[in-house]
């Protein structure tokens, strides 16, 4: 079965049309808000999450410790509800978030901004004319954009980043249906025995490096996990002896872990610990 992202346009309908999907296709339906929500178990309380929401994204500025933790624990999160697959979550940057796993079908809602427009007035009652609706658009459009190239690099508006790209002031919802339901009968969104271990494996490894994240006294903005069955690969930079005998100690004692292979190059650096 499918991994289905749907990257939502601000106002595209992309959130109906992941509820239809659900409906209709019998998969969990997993939102953006659904994961903050589930980010507490890592840590990430509200009071937290608003003081990064806060910071201001630039082009030039570089990921310090909170941003690169933030990510790795909604990979650990997004990853876990996507283990047993027949998933569609509809957000932002899914297909960047469960990059390597298999049977993701990658999805961007659009819609042309009359379409938006209208729903935007709708939602709000039509309390706010055509300007204050489009200056909406924009906004949101404009912060999502930021994100995508701050936290995962990718460009939101490059349709080589998707498999498909529904345009939903074209198409109806049940005919999007119709072509992404034709898609996920494919053989290559069918489930075998190595893309279960694979998704096993990735899930794992993303949920060991949320817990190295919530070490506070390791210094891990440069570090990777791969794990196969119960082998774990660190590799990465650390910035002293001490920080990554740390690590090998704090991963030799997870439970799932077995035995720890280190790559671990030592770099002293200046890290913007937040």
């Amino acid at each position: 079965m499918a991994i289905i992202t749907l990257t939502r346009g601000t106002y595209s309908g992309a959130k109906e049309l992941g509820q239809y999907l659900s409906e209709k296709l019998g998969y969990k339906l997993l939102s953006r808000e659904n994961i903050i929500d589930k980010l507490a178990e890592y840590g990430w309380v509200e009071e937290k999450l608003d003081k990064i929401r806060q910071k201001q994204l630039g082009i030039l500025q570089r990921m310090n410790l909170e941003w690169i933790h933030y990510v790795a624990c909604l990979r650990a999160v997004l990853s876990k509800e996507a283990q047993e697959e027949a998933l569609v979550y509809h957000g932002n940057n899914g297909h960047a978030a469960l990059k390597g796993f298999p049977h993701v079908l990658s999805i961007k809602a659009i819609a042309d901004m009359k379409y938006r427009i209208k729903a935007v007035m709708e939602r709000n009652e039509y309390a706010i004319d055509q300007k204050e609706a489009m200056e909406i658009i924009k906004r949101i459009d404009e912060r999502r954009e930021r994100w995508a190239r701050f936290l995962y690099q990718t460009d939101g508006n490059d349709a080589s980043e998707f498999d498909m790209i529904i345009d939903l002031s074209r198409k109806s919802i049940h005919d999007a249906y119709e072509m992404i339901n034709a898609t996920v009968l494919l053989p290559q969104f069918q489930s075998g025995p190595e893309s279960k271990k694979t998704i096993e494996n990735l899930t794992r490894a993303a949920q060991l490096r949320a817990r190295i994240a919530m070490e506070t006294d390791i210094i891990d903005d440069e570090i990777e996990v791969e794990v196969n069955n119960g082998l774990l690969n660190v590799k990465g930079v650390v910035h002293s002896l001490d920080d990554a005998n740390k690590l090998r100690e704090f991963l030799s004692h997870q439970p799932e872990v077995e035995q720890v292979v280190s790559h671990l190059e030592e770099t002293p650096q200046q890290i913007d610990s937040g």
